[in-house]
Formats: structure tokens, sequence, C-alpha cells
């Protein structure tokens, strides 16, 4: 395990920061993005799709305007057989739930929000990169694969192409507006958590992501791109080793990653809990605190300025020490952005409402705990957290000020 507490060297200054307008072109430095405040919810897509459970997706986008969060980050996709799939079978397409996400673009849009919409997973979970690699090498969906090849797999890849197309250059039924065209989608992730176990060197997703993010920057050359990593330093960076959680990066390496010109922002993931475990919640914090730093660090002085977003981070369980951390992140959000530095937004993980069941135990809701009726389908303990809840609508409305 690399040493988690080791501290960073300050960051230095950059010039140029300002608000981002929702009708902007592609980002590329942190001076054309504003600091903003958001969350995870990956069940918005599934339950959009169908009208009867559409009424949980309107409750749980008005409990995100209420806590102020302006940037929501969701599952763009939903492979392989199953519930709402959105590509059941290899490159068919459901009508449902396309229009299901056309509508919940529509309901963002309503209420101010912009939706960073993530392509495929490392993970099975919504059928992702395995799913691919199934398709690939004519396999059953319930076969066992590895995610590894689906970066080099020819077939996967012409697969995920024409899924992350077919989405770009979708027109939307109720606006009419070409998703490549509409403002409330804040940007497009490639994927989420990619790893490559087989490639310690990290070349193999750095390849992938160089290319797959000038395709999709052929077709949409307006919005933002970036690639849900962990954020894991590798070889090209020995200095910054050490900052790793744990003595294996995973094949990731996050500056040679996110060196490609056709990534805008830097996106980086946070669970001390997990990969620092038996630290007490104090050294969780501190750890956290520098593994920002150190990211921060790294887009100054390797990536040329390169914003860099928290696009998930967390704590179980609920309570003060969540509570805490929130608090640390949002000092580190606010010191950069009076700084006019790189680090311009933190995404939770995750938030739901409150019928909907804290199945991972990082859940947060806005009255600080889900309905007595899902308690059982909690991991859990149900913990009052209101604590946590106050701390990020205090930093929701900070945002909101410094922008006024």
């Amino acid at each position: 395990m690399g040493n988690c507490l080791r501290s960073l060297s300050d960051h230095s200054r950059m010039q140029g920061h300002r608000p981002l307008n929702s009708h902007q072109s592609t980002v590329s430095t942190a001076g054309s993005m504003a600091t903003f405040v958001g969350c995870n919810c990956y069940y918005l897509l599934t339950h959009a799709a169908g009208e009867g459970t559409r009424p949980i997706v309107l409750l749980t986008l008005d409990s995100m305007r209420a806590m102020g969060f302006t940037v929501v980050r969701i599952w763009a996709f939903n492979d392989g057989p199953g519930w709402m799939s959105l590509q059941p079978q290899a490159g068919r397409y459901s009508p449902q739930v396309l229009t299901g996400l056309d509508w919940l673009l529509t309901e963002a849009g309503k209420r101010g929000m912009q939706l960073m919409l993530t392509f495929t997973n490392y993970w099975e979970h919504y059928g992702g990169m395995q799913q691919y690699v199934r398709w690939a090498q004519g396999l059953p969906d319930n076969a066992a694969v590895s995610a590894d090849s689906f970066y080099t797999n020819a077939k996967a890849q012409e697969l995920y192409r024409n899924f992350a197309e077919t989405i770009i250059t979708r027109v939307n039924s109720i606006t009419g507006l070409l998703y490549k065209d509409d403002p409330v989608i804040h940007s497009w992730d490639l994927a989420n958590e990619p790893r490559c176990e087989r490639d310690s060197s990290g070349n193999t997703i750095a390849a992938w992501v160089n290319a797959t993010a000038a395709f999709v920057k052929s077709v949409d050359a307006r919005h933002p791109v970036t690639v849900g990593i962990e954020g894991f330093f590798g070889p090209s960076t020995p200095d910054l080793l050490a900052a790793n959680p744990y003595n294996s990066q995973d094949g990731v390496d996050f500056v040679k990653i996110n060196s490609s010109p056709h990534i805008d922002f830097a996106s980086i993931h946070m669970y001390g809990d997990q990969w620092c475990s038996g630290l007490s919640d104090k050294h969780v914090c501190k750890w956290s605190v520098d593994w920002i730093a150190a990211h921060i660090r790294a887009c100054q002085v390797y990536l040329g300025s390169k914003p860099l977003v928290l696009q998930e981070f967390g704590k179980r369980p609920a309570g003060s020490g969540r509570a805490e951390l929130f608090r640390e992140v949002g000092q580190a959000l606010q010191a950069s952005a009076i700084r006019q530095d790189v680090f311009i937004g933190a995404l939770i993980w995750m938030f739901a409402h409150e019928s909907y069941p804290d199945y991972d135990g990082y859940t947060v809701y806005a009255s600080g705990q889900p309905d007595a009726a899902v308690y059982k389908e909690c991991r859990q303990p149900v913990v009052t957290d209101m604590e946590s809840v106050k701390v990020l609508r205090e930093l929701c409305q900070q945002c909101k000020v410094a922008q006024s």
C-alpha cells in the first residue's frame, strides 16, 4: 500500500477563471468553466424509460434542484438483457429507453441542471465493457469474460462507437434538439472507472482514450469530453506514485491518459474509506485532501492547467465522518475558485430520492435518510445524516453566490 498520508506542495495559480455559459463550445482550460457542485445518480435513465417509474425521477430531480446541484452524472447506457435495457442486443437500441432519455434531458433542462452522460462501464453492472466483449466474441450473455480485451477488440470498438454516435447524433423527440447541440448536456464521459489489469504501463487505456475521445470530437466538437478514471498515478509520473492508495494502479496512468488533447477536463474518483481501509475518519479526510492536492499538482505541472473534476466521492457510513469529508472537499473547491485554479467541480456518489434504497452505503438523501419502507433493502443500518446534507447545501449556495 502506498503512503496514504503523504502531503504534496501547494499548487500554483492560473488566470482567466470565468463561469460556463450553457451555450459554450468545447472546454480546454479551467478558465472556461465555472465551479460546480453536483451528484451521481445511476438509476435516472432506467426509471425515466417507464411511465410508472417516472414519478421518482421527477421527485429526484426536484430534490437535486432544491439541494442546489447544477450538474448530474448519469449512466447513459444499459447493455444486454435486463429491465429497461437501452441496448438489449448488439447494435439494437430500445426506442422506449431512448425516448426516456429524451424526457430526462428535457426535465433536467426545465430545472436548470446539466447532465454528464457516461457511455459505458468497466464493471459488470448495466452490461458495459464486459457485454461488448461477449457480443464481439459471440458468447452467451451470462459468459464470464474480462473487460481487458474491450480496448483492443475491433468488433467491440465498432459496437461501442456506433452506440456513442447514436446517442450524440440523436434528435430529442420532445425538444427537437440534436443531442450534440443540446446545452443541457454538460459533457460526454467515455467510460466509468476503466481499468486494464494486464497492462500496468497504462498504455492500453491511454491509447483507447485518445482514439475514442478523438472520435467523439469528430462527431461533436462542441461538448467537453472526459473519462471517468479513478485517478491512480502510473509510470509517467514516478514522483507522484506515493500518492496512490496502494501499490497497484490497475493499468491506469492519470497523467498519460489525460495528456490526450481530446480530453477537455480530467476526472478522478475518491474512496479513501475503501482504498485506505483501517484509517480513522480523521485520517481518511487527510488522505482525501492530499489525493485532491496531488491531482491539482499533476494538472498544473504535467497537463498545462487542464481542469480537474472530482467526478465521484463519498464515504460510508453516513454521519459525522462523511460530513467532515464533504466539508474538506468544499474547502478545497472554494480555495481553488479563489485562486483561479484547476479544481472546478465535485460530484458526490450518490444522491437519491428517499424511496430508493441505499444499496451501497454511500447514498445521500435530502431528508438525511431513506423512507422507512425501504430500510430492509439498505446495505447498512440507517443513520439520519442531516449534517452532511447541510454541508452540501451550504457549498452549493456558496458556488451560486460566487457566480452571481
